[in-house]
């Protein structure tokens, strides 16, 4: 998935839930005269509990095609049902609401001060403005953006984007006004404006009253938090039952290999101002 591959913390869940430390408030300085005393600061922390939220995939496959199809036809369906975990996993980590015992995602953890709407005229000039908006709503809350490289220091707080496919589009095809492409070279190389981004159809592109608005994410995936209850389980039984929607049906009698994918997991944020959001964005519509 798109969230996974930009490298959050991943913490187990061995009981099936976790508390994460959070400081919600940090330590202050001041200048002091000679003789005169320190003014106390105090750090204020507070936790952040996790706790699995189960996800799963459940396919019937007929043995006539594990039998006469090609050998590889469980294999075949095995990871369409991994892929299938891994989109609803990115759906709810990017903007679960929380309900129905799905995770909250980034949308709904991020800050309301560091949510604001893409400008409504599309240019390259006010496209660039947002994209350093999301940027600097970040840097307002004190996280430096430097990527960590190795024995030269730095801080690593995995900085990255994810939009949605027609974001990609405008963004490695929109012109400056002199016919050259404005960010092309540098996305086909996998970044923008230096920091990695993801691509995925989990952010929509049809919201809004016109059906036609998306969004895009900046963050530092540092501070997000994947609590993992257990590894991806695969299995597959011939003699399992499941529900077909309307009644039992057994596996066995109808001559069926069910494949069973589960995950179980939570999502959260160590701090709601490490990750910005435009909203209401019509790029390339």
């Amino acid at each position: 998935g798109v969230v996974r591959s930009l490298n959050p913390l991943t913490m187990p869940m061995a009981t099936g839930t976790v508390k994460v430390p959070r400081i919600s408030s940090g330590v202050t300085a001041s200048y002091v005269g000679e003789n005169t005393n320190i003014t106390k600061s105090e750090v204020a922390t507070g936790q952040l509990t996790l706790t699995f939220k189960k996800l799963a995939a459940l396919v019937p496959i007929s043995n006539d095609l594990l039998r006469y199809g090609s050998p590889q036809a469980d294999m075949i369906v095995r990871d369409d049902s991994v892929r299938a975990v891994s989109q609803r996993e990115d759906l709810a980590f990017i903007r679960g609401d929380g309900t129905s015992g799905t995770p909250i995602g980034l949308k709904n953890h991020i800050d309301p001060a560091n949510k604001f709407n893409a400008n409504g005229t599309v240019s390259l000039a006010n496209v660039t403005t947002d994209l350093g908006k999301a940027m600097q709503a970040i840097m307002d809350a004190n996280i430096t953006l430097i990527i960590q490289q190795g024995a030269t220091g730095g801080i690593d707080v995995r900085p990255g984007w994810i939009f949605s496919p027609r974001s990609w589009r405008y963004l490695t095809t929109v012109q400056t006004g002199t016919g050259q492409y404005a960010f092309r070279d540098e996305m086909l190389r996998g970044t923008l404006w230096g920091f990695p981004y993801r691509v995925t159809t989990q952010v929509p592109s049809n919201l809004g009253s016109a059906v036609n608005q998306s969004e895009v994410y900046f963050g530092c995936f540092a501070h997000a938090v994947i609590g993992e209850a257990l590894g991806l389980i695969v299995d597959a039984s011939q003699e399992a039952a499941y529900h077909d929607g309307s009644g039992v049906v057994a596996a066995f009698s109808q001559d069926q290999t069910v494949i069973r994918v589960i995950a179980e997991h939570d999502f959260v944020l160590r701090h709601d101002k490490s990750f910005s959001l435009i909203e209401q964005v019509s790029w390339g519509v």
